[in-house]
């Protein structure tokens, strides 16, 4: 097993979800940790656009890559494009995610395939394309966003996303396994009460309801997890679910 970092060409991020958020403090974090980062984005390009610039300005290399994470095909496009851009990925960051919320009786099952291919199956795919590459150079780290809603304080009205949630939980440390004598590591990072997009969408009370009870995170928190994940000093850290959540009463 490799244990030291890989060379400064081979420092190449891949962070889903990477425009706003969680993903755009881990993006920012990363590059500032030396890694070139392939900036996700699905939809909004000016936010992720911004990103990577603003990381290229600072002396880095980024590049924002438009790609559904949810569709197997755009999945491994991301996973190629980044290595035709940067090369190879040696660090793959799972952040991209989607919340429809609705109760079991009410949700439909387009909806419900919709939050676990983005979250769940999105992972996979990414995971499955930059795995290989992965094995080939000796060193990798592959890291997943979870939630206390994956298990630990689930939510109503969120059973599709704490399902994919608790799946990444279960891939992570299944994962781990597989890859151990590698060189890879995986692990999971999962957020406490971080003011995102997903919160946003459960609409204004759910995001008094959870400030009221609990404090809120920074962003830039989650990102220092991560960065020590993919650090050398993480480097005997794998099949984990670390949580950065205060111990919440709450689930999100």
């Amino acid at each position: 097993m490799t244990n030291s970092t890989p060379d400064e060409q081979d420092r190449v991020a891949v962070v889903t979800g990477a425009g706003r958020g969680i993903g755009a403090a881990i993006a920012r974090r990363l590059a500032a940790d030396g890694f070139a980062v392939a900036v996700n984005y699905s939809a909004s390009e000016g936010p992720a656009r911004e990103v990577a610039d603003k990381i290229v300005a600072e002396g880095g290399r980024a590049v924002a890559i438009r790609a559904d994470v949810g569709d197997s095909a755009q999945a491994t496009h991301l996973i190629e494009q980044a290595t035709a851009e940067l090369g190879a990925p040696t660090v793959l960051v799972n952040n991209a995610g989607m919340n429809l919320f609705g109760s079991a009786r009410q949700q439909s099952p387009q909806d419900w395939d919709r939050v676990i291919g983005v979250n769940l199956s999105g992972a996979f795919y990414c995971t499955h394309a930059a795995l290989p590459a992965m094995y080939e150079k000796g060193w990798g780290r592959v890291v997943f966003v979870t939630s206390p809603s994956g298990g630990r304080r689930p939510s109503p009205g969120m059973s599709a996303y704490a399902a994919a949630k608790a799946g990444l939980a279960g891939m992570t440390r299944a994962m781990a396994q597989e890859v151990a004598r590698r060189g890879v590591t995986v692990n999971a990072v999962m957020p406490g009460f971080v003011e995102t997009d997903i919160i946003a969408s459960g609409g204004s009370k759910a995001t008094e309801t959870l400030s009221a009870t609990w404090p809120s995170i920074p962003p830039e928190s989650i990102a220092a997890t991560v960065s020590f994940l993919v650090s050398d000093d993480g480097k005997h850290v794998s099949g984990e679910e670390v949580g950065v959540w205060l111990g919440g009463p709450v689930g999100i």
